[in-house]
């Protein structure tokens, strides 16, 4: 009786440690280059919105100027108080993806003089004069 039970046991499909943890590893894997596909494609979203809400900004700003002497606003809220541009719950303009708000001067920015006006968010990183700020007039 003793030996049929060791036999039973022995011949009982099962996996090995090593099945097991390679098993893992690949899972492991499969889900390090989901995480880093999704991740890219989140801060690209928030690019994109960002650079929609710019691009609104222009067009609005460019409204506003078409009716007042091609004088740019003094600020974004004049955008709000000339309903340009609808406020956020808060009362203050939109802001960037990163819930930033956009630096906007109605002088041209440096970079693109024969623009009537800068405007610029700080980008991913929330810091001002970095490589990652995003500029009405360098998207693409």
């Amino acid at each position: 009786m003793r030996r049929t039970t060791h036999l039973l046991r022995a011949s009982r499909p099962a996996f090995s440690l090593l099945e097991i943890t390679l098993v893992l590893v690949i899972i492991g894997l499969l889900m390090g280059v989901a995480a880093v596909n999704l991740l890219g494609q989140g801060e690209k979203a928030s690019i994109r919105t960002t650079t929609i809400t710019m691009n609104t900004y222009k067009t609005n700003i460019q409204s506003y100027m078409l009716e007042n002497a091609s004088t740019p606003p003094d600020t974004l809220m004049t955008l709000i108080t000339g309903k340009y541009v609808q406020a956020q719950a808060n009362g203050r303009p939109p802001q960037d993806a990163w819930d930033q708000d956009i630096f906007y001067s109605p002088q041209p920015d440096p970079k693109h003089p024969e623009q009537p006006f800068t405007l610029i968010s700080k980008g991913p990183d929330k810091q001002p004069g970095t490589e990652d700020d995003i500029n009405l007039w360098e998207i693409e």
